[in-house]
């Protein structure tokens, strides 16, 4: 079976497993190398209510993928947070890195059930689509502002070509 670690202490550890049942597991039982952590992805088999040969699951989302003490989601979600703050300074690319960074954020802390990562993600993505909408705008109304001024002086007589 799977399952998350909740935590460990006093030589027992707490796993959440399949259908949300809280599993515990003397330290004994563990069968990786290190010590287990609150949040490793595991997989284990369950006899009499108790987790046996408990063993992490080095490909899973979320225990390969981390860096620093920080998921691999919540990584990709400070990164587009900072490409958005970026995107208010230089236009365009930062901002669709910003997109696309919180896109996969997203799905990836969905996986891992990381809140923190999800949230990051979501503002990263949707602040860049709002920030593209903005840019958008501002080009459309500029483009508007100078075609009615061609207009009106082509109208008036007083336009000359520019060569």
């Amino acid at each position: 079976m799977r399952g998350v670690i909740l935590g460990v202490h006093d030589g027992r550890g707490v796993l959440l497993g399949d259908g949300e049942r809280r599993l515990e597991f003397p330290i004994s039982e563990w069968r990786s190398a290190g010590a287990p952590a609150a949040g490793q992805v595991v997989d284990f088999v369950e006899e009499g209510g108790q987790a046996k040969a408990v063993f992490a699951v080095p490909t899973a989302p979320g225990y390969g993928a981390q860096l620093g003490g920080q998921s691999g989601a919540r990584v990709l979600g400070i990164i587009g947070v900072i490409c958005l703050v970026v995107g208010f300074i230089i236009p365009l690319i930062p901002t669709i890195a910003a997109f696309v960074l919180g896109v996969i954020g997203a799905g990836q802390a969905q996986a891992e059930r990381d809140d923190t990562a999800l949230l990051l993600s979501r503002i990263s993505w949707i602040g860049a689509l709002v920030l593209l909408a903005i840019g958008m705008l501002a080009l459309l109304a500029l483009i508007a502002l100078f075609g009615v001024m061609g207009v009106t002086a082509i109208s008036h007589g007083n336009w000359q070509p520019p060569f």
